[in-house]
């Protein structure tokens, strides 16, 4: 895969000035210019820069933390279909009742899979800014079920 400057420093940790002068002074492995623009390649989400022998050790970091995902039941969804099951028993058609925040996305299902650790968090004094006082936390994959309860 390949990036420009801004993507490049940003995975770096570093500004684009102190890239381009990386870029100038050849350091990063494999970039070159197409036009006025530089194309940098990544090895393992990541350009490799060359290291010098004099002078500071190089600040930026390799390492990317991966984003959280959580996890919550919805408390009012269960309400409503409990509800909604009241007046007829045979209803398929529920509202799903577990959320799963993942950056800026919601995803809602009947059922998840977890693929791997996870930790479950109980705070009544300080909840997720979406209400939940208890959810989930996980930085593994989750896969979700979606569609109506049979």
């Amino acid at each position: 895969m390949f990036v420009g400057t801004t993507e490049a420093a940003e995975r770096l940790g570093i500004s684009g000035t102190r890239l381009r002068v990386l870029l100038k002074e050849g350091r990063v492995e494999g970039a070159y210019k197409s036009g006025k623009i530089w194309i940098i390649p990544l090895y393992n989400g990541v350009p490799v820069i060359t290291k010098r022998t004099r002078g500071p050790k190089p600040r930026w970091t390799t390492k990317r933390v991966p984003a959280k995902s959580i996890i919550h039941v919805n408390r009012d969804v269960i309400k409503k279909n409990s509800d909604l099951l009241k007046q007829d028993k045979n209803r398929t058609d529920l509202e799903p009742v577990i959320a799963v925040k993942h950056r800026q996305q919601n995803t809602y299902g009947h059922e998840i899979a977890i693929n791997g650790p996870c930790r479950i968090t109980y705070r009544p004094n300080a909840p997720k800014c979406f209400g939940a006082t208890v959810w989930i936390e996980t930085l593994s994959s989750v896969d979700i079920i979606k569609g109506n309860m049979a």
